[in-house]
């Protein structure tokens, strides 16, 4: 009798269903099973899912998030003009980081902007959850195309969906992309299979969906490239019966999006000033390529402890909770790189060796490596070393690897002996049960911000951010977390200490200044109310904040000087990438410090940078302190230009040039009520000069659209006249 081999490597007769050890995983054939027990099985594994994250929907915006969603105008409304800067325009509309994932912004635009969700993130994690749920069924569909029984499907599904690894991608908003680009994989892998049973326009169709799942990912996240690669694993692995020709319309179907995102990308990214990854963000970066490799394995051994033993995760990894390989025997971090290339060798010997006996361990082993390369940094180097949200589909292959073991195990139970099975059903349900519980854990870190903050530096000690994060996001509200809060804050120094100005993160010394200044002005409070003589301790933090944001200013300026030096190579002169928010806490370091002079140079040098609306407040403020109304004046114009809806400083502009221009027309009394008059020549004057400056600092930071906007409102609406905004 022709005999045929299950996925699992198990010969069994054709046809011959009846036949299957009596015991073993799906012992019913999936033909003789109704669709709707694989949704109400389904619906089992999503609900369950959902009770392990039914405390995520309020989490709040945190790390990018605010950046990416709440701080990018072209989310918040749907209009050709937004939708064409969506299209044409980085990732990132605050930061030049040389990505480009339309489809994702596209899909906080629907939250945002369609369903009216704005700045309330409930709506935002329901659409991720759903994505997530859209994504165990498609894994729950490859567990039945790899293990050809409804079980072990099941365990699939159940095994992914609840891992806590997961949550990073699933509870994080803008982990929205990386679901977005496992849908794409997923999706277009389960329609090539079918592509290769169909002919005639059912085949098309197939296609025409792969296609489209191919073009869906690709355009929300770049490592969706990777479904090329997936579909000739799982051909090598379960189809080769098919001949190569079948499948080549399939792979061109996947890899026609693929080069039209990176065409098209290349595009966008020509016109975009060019920001290199620090080495801060990815010390790999700054080493030798036989360094940077051995230690992208050690961030693999790394990854496949989370997978097992998910207990204490964070997110962020950069430097220096990863050290780079050391060439030295002595040194345990070294040990740590050895055993995780043995394990990857290891691990490429089981799935060569597994090639026709167990087929879905050679697929997961495949799928995993696979589908880690385009963030492994074994192939090229990324702007991270580690994050938990590269596992997100890279996880799909280690749950198809314990599901096969577990599958193996349980057929090695005697039939006899009930017991033992029913102690690894027990165990397998305790395992369920302990992933959703940390997975709601987890969730918990992500509601509460301070929470989530101090797990992160408890989970990685070595990462100076999740340190500094500790320190600069927590509220002490005892001595001792303003103790404990001082211990992270110098932790996170002490890491960067030894790192030359070239390498080092600017970030963390801005943040340490405020958080510094902030202890001085708690002890100086304390003294203003009599409870306690603080002055001198204040002082001390003052000047420490000081001196720590000095040093950022002299980080940032080496970085400056690569940047406008690389971007003037490449035909874009004049741009900066100097934050103003440095010199605004600058500034307010010197006032703390009753150093006038220099708080107003450091308003003004953050002026010269960006229109930053609360910097000019302030820049106003000291300008007022120091008796000069009309520097003042000309500073609270320039952030109502940057900023109408501050109206309150109506009031304070009457005032001030009510002392500038006592007796002339700045200020107009119609109506029995002082009112500014922007027809007067010096009022118009300074509005015109304020928009000349806000124009200038968009062009000095590559925003195009926006210095055209201002310029547009200054002549048509102002009356400006074009040669007064150059």
């Amino acid at each position: 009798m022709k005999r045929d081999r299950a996925p699992g490597g198990k010969a069994f007769p054709k046809n011959a269903k009846s036949r299957r050890p009596t015991g073993a995983i799906g012992v019913t054939p999936i033909a003789a099973r109704p669709a709707v027990k694989h949704a109400l099985l389904l619906a089992a594994v999503i609900g369950f899912t959902f009770l392990a994250y039914a405390n995520s929907f309020h989490a709040p915006f945190l790390l990018d998030n605010d950046e990416i969603i709440l701080k990018d105008a072209r989310v918040q409304a749907v209009t050709p003009v937004q939708l064409h800067r969506i299209l044409t325009g980085q990732y990132w509309e605050t930061a030049s980081n040389g990505l480009y994932r339309p489809l994702t912004t596209l899909s906080f635009l629907f939250n945002y902007a369609v369903l009216g969700d704005g700045a309330d993130p409930y709506g935002y994690h329901w659409l991720n959850f759903i994505l997530h749920a859209v994504n165990i069924v498609l894994v729950y569909a490859l567990g039945l195309a790899i293990f050809e029984q409804i079980p072990a499907a099941l365990l699939l599904s159940a095994l992914w969906a609840l891992h806590p690894v997961l949550t990073e991608s699933v509870t994080n908003i803008v982990g929205r992309s990386d679901m977005l680009a496992a849908f794409s994989v997923l999706a277009a892998l389960l329609c090539h299979r079918k592509a290769l049973e169909a002919t005639g326009v059912r085949k098309a169709v197939w296609l025409a969906a792969i296609g489209l799942a191919a073009a869906a990912g690709i355009f929300s996240k770049e490592s969706a490239i990777v479904l090329v690669a997936v579909l000739a694993i799982y051909d090598f692995t379960f189809g080769r019966a098919a001949s190569w020709r079948s499948r080549i319309p399939s792979y061109a179907a996947a890899a026609i999006p693929c080069l039209v995102y990176l065409y098209v990308r290349s595009q966008v990214l020509a016109d975009a000033s060019h920001l290199a990854t620090p080495f801060y963000e990815n010390p790999l970066l700054g080493a030798g390529f036989w360094t940077a490799r051995l230690t992208a394995i050690k961030v693999i051994g790394r990854y496949f402890g989370l997978l097992v033993w998910p207990a204490r995760l964070s997110w962020d990894y950069g430097y220096n909770a990863v050290p780079l390989f050391g060439w030295g025997l002595g040194n345990w971090e070294d040990w740590k790189a050895f055993a995780a290339l043995v394990g990857c060798a290891a691990a490429a010997v089981v799935a060569i060796r597994s090639w026709r006996s167990r087929k879905p361990v050679l697929f997961a082993v495949a799928f995993f490596f696979a589908t880690l390369s385009p963030t492994s940094n074994l192939l090229i180097l990324i702007g991270a070393i580690m994050g938990e949200r590269f596992l997100y589909l890279p996880s799909v292959g280690f749950a198809v690897a314990v599901v096969w073991a577990f599958h193996a195990l349980w057929r090695r139970v005697p039939a006899g002996q009930p017991a033992y099975r029913y102690v690894a059903g027990a165990g397998l349900a305790v395992l369920l049960i302990g992933l959703a519980a940390r997975t709601y854990n987890r969730n918990g870190d992500w509601l509460d911000p301070q929470r989530f903050w101090l797990s992160a530096a408890e989970a990685a000690p070595g990462s100076y951010k999740a340190n500094m994060s500790a320190a600069a996001n927590t509220f002490p509200a005892t001595q001792e977390d303003v103790v404990r809060s001082i211990r992270y804050a110098d932790r996170a120094l002490a890491i960067l200490d030894g790192l030359p100005d070239s390498q080092n993160a600017p970030g963390a010394y801005h943040d340490a200044g405020i958080f510094y200044r902030n202890l001085g002005d708690r002890l100086a409070s304390r003294d203003a109310a009599g409870k306690a003589s603080a002055r001198s301790e204040a002082l001390y933090w003052y000047r420490k904040s000081l001196n720590v944001l000095l040093r950022s200013e002299r980080i940032e300026l080496a970085s400056d000087e690569r940047f406008r030096a690389e971007n003037a190579r490449r035909g874009k002169p004049g741009l900066t990438s100097l934050p103003s928010k440095l010199y605004l806490d600058l500034g307010r370091a010197y006032l703390r410090l009753s150093d006038t002079p220099h708080a107003i140079a450091a308003f003004e040098r953050g002026r010269a940078l960006e229109s930053a609306p609360e910097l000019l407040e302030e820049l106003a403020s000291a300008y007022r302190a120091a008796g000069d109304p009309r520097k003042a004046a000309m500073a609270l114009v320039e952030a109502l230009a940057m900023d109408p809806n501050r109206v309150e400083l109506a009031a304070t502009l009457v005032e001030l040039y009510g002392q500038i221009d006592p007796q002339g027309c700045a200020v107009t009394r119609q109506g029995g009520t002082p009112s500014l008059n922007p027809d007067c020549p010096l009022v118009h004057g300074d509005i015109c000069a304020a928009s000349r400056n806000v124009i200038g600092n968009y062009l000095r930071r590559g925003q195009q659209f926006e210095a055209a906007s201002i310029r547009k409102i200054a002549e048509q609406d102002l009356g400006c006249a074009p040669g007064l905004l150059n």
